[in-house]
């Protein structure tokens, strides 16, 4: 890690982890899992395409359990890698490098001891146990990247992205992190030439995405198309925060007869935002409750039913079409419903501000707020006191990362604590590195205004005796 004799002991931690994690865990069956095992059209395709991998080598009887195992030595690589990155950058010695590594861990325990799910995540088949570890890799070449490293560290941290936004949709924000990391450098560094490069590669790196998404889709689903079931996502939302009468504006005839399907199910369910209870908080915890069922019974089941009576036989077509029809209800009904739509998106932007360094609790939503404005305002005295201050950077870099996953993620579906996982540990690493810094430097100065009343002193003395 920092080639210093605690390396090996604190890569100890990590792989005994894990190596207990596979020993004595089991494969995790989840919800979802069945879908990347199926290569479903909902899914993006690097999990499915991992699993597939291994299946087609090992076969079906035994290629789970090898799934596990490299999972298990990704996680291990990936927190040891950046838990070295980290201390060599920051000079770290065992005493600080150790919490580090165990923040980074920090997700790997948190997960299956308090999410309802249980959800361990290295066991697991499901495309966080990729996604974690990627992140963290394109982190350690970001920091790198911040730290003086060349081009090789800003195209391997690109890839980096465009592998997570392969994993999972939310995180094509990685991209755009790539992006405004890139851009401040130049910036700094008064190259503005160069600009029109980082707006080329971004260029590319989405059309790239879209070119392998739907090529993968060709290959394993017979359609070039990319995933379908994104608009139905946003469109549960949107039926959240709609009024019969906001139908007026449908256009289509088989758009507002689909919106009549599901707006009977939403009162029956109550459903909707008239059956929320007061208060900002209380309103997203009632969009949480019913999302699911907005989008999953409500919307897919209920249409699917409607699209196996008019004779469809293959689930991707009428997966699109349901997507098709989303999209022209969420052109007609979005702008009599903005107001309302935002003010839940913000509802549940603040649960995934909450869940990223937190739970949901009355009093650790407050305690939610304290340290977000303790690392924000202890990173902007940091950096004004030295703007080439390791640590700030890095916790503006933290505070972006969870910014970007909460409004992304909140723009589609509710922020889970699965799907807020990746900003918690660096959040909390970069506050560990503001303090520790800030207190270094403070010895610094106190022993170099030693050093100088001591000088000061000697001169004295030799003026006395000339």
């Amino acid at each position: 890690m920092t080639g210093k004799k605690h390396v090996s002991v604190v890569a100890l931690v990590p792989v005994l982890l894990f190596a207990g994690l596979w020993l004595f865990g089991e494969t995790g069956i989840y919800n979802d899992s069945e879908q990347y095992i199926a290569m479903h059209i909902h899914r993006e395709p690097l999990y499915p395409f991992f699993l597939w991998v291994l299946r087609s080598v090992l076969g079906e009887a035994h290629y789970l359990e090898a799934v596990r195992l490299l999972q298990n030595l990704l996680a291990a690589f990936s927190v040891i890698w950046l838990t070295g990155r980290i201390g060599r950058h920051f000079s770290l010695k065992a005493w600080i490098e150790l919490p580090v590594c165990l923040l980074l861990l920090a997700p790997h325990v948190i997960t299956p001891l308090f999410a309802q799910t249980r959800l361990v995540l290295s066991n697991g088949v499901i495309s966080e146990a990729l996604t974690l570890p990627l992140f963290y890799l394109f982190t350690a070449e970001c920091l790198d990247r911040m730290f003086g490293g060349g081009y090789r560290s800003s195209f391997r941290a690109l890839f980096y992205a465009v592998s997570l936004s392969l994993t999972r949709g939310q995180m094509m924000t990685a991209i755009l992190l790539w992006a405004i990391l890139e851009a401040v450098l130049l910036l700094l560094k008064k190259k503005w030439k160069r600009m029109a490069g980082v707006l080329l590669c971004v260029a590319l790196a989405f059309g790239g995405r879209g070119l392998l998404v739907k090529s993968y889709n060709l290959a394993f689903n017979g359609h070039f198309i990319n995933n379908t079931f994104g608009n139905v996502g946003l469109l549960a939302n949107v039926l959240y925060a709609a009024d019969w009468e906001d139908a007026e504006r449908i256009e289509d005839d088989l758009a507002r007869e689909y919106f009549d399907l599901s707006w009977a199910l939403i009162e029956e369910q109550q459903a909707n935002y008239r059956y929320a209870p007061e208060g900002f908080l209380n309103r997203a915890a009632h969009l949480e409750q019913f999302h699911d069922t907005l989008k999953f019974k409500l919307i897919e089941e209920n249409w699917r039913a409607r699209h196996d009576r008019e004779g469809f036989q293959d689930y991707i077509p009428e997966n699109v079409e349901q997507d098709r029809i989303a999209g022209i209800l969420i052109r007609d009904l979005l702008p009599a419903v903005a107001g309302r739509w935002l003010y839940d998106y913000l509802a549940l932007s603040a649960y995934g501000l909450i869940r990223s360094v937190a739970v949901v609790h009355p009093l650790l939503n407050w305690y939610a707020l304290a340290v977000y404005v303790f690392v924000a305002g202890l990173a902007v005295y940091t950096f004004r006191k030295n703007r080439r201050s390791g640590a700030a950077w890095f916790a503006m870099f933290s505070l972006l990362s969870i910014l970007a996953n909460v409004y992304a993620t909140s723009m589609i579906i509710m922020c889970l604590s699965r799907y807020m996982i990746y900003g918690l540990p660096l959040f909390y690493i970069s506050a560990l590195l503001l303090v520790w810094e800030n207190v270094r430097d403070r010895r610094v100065d106190v022993h170099s205004r030693h050093i100088l009343h001591g000088l000061q002193g000697k001169r004295s003395e030799l003026s006395e005796l000339s």
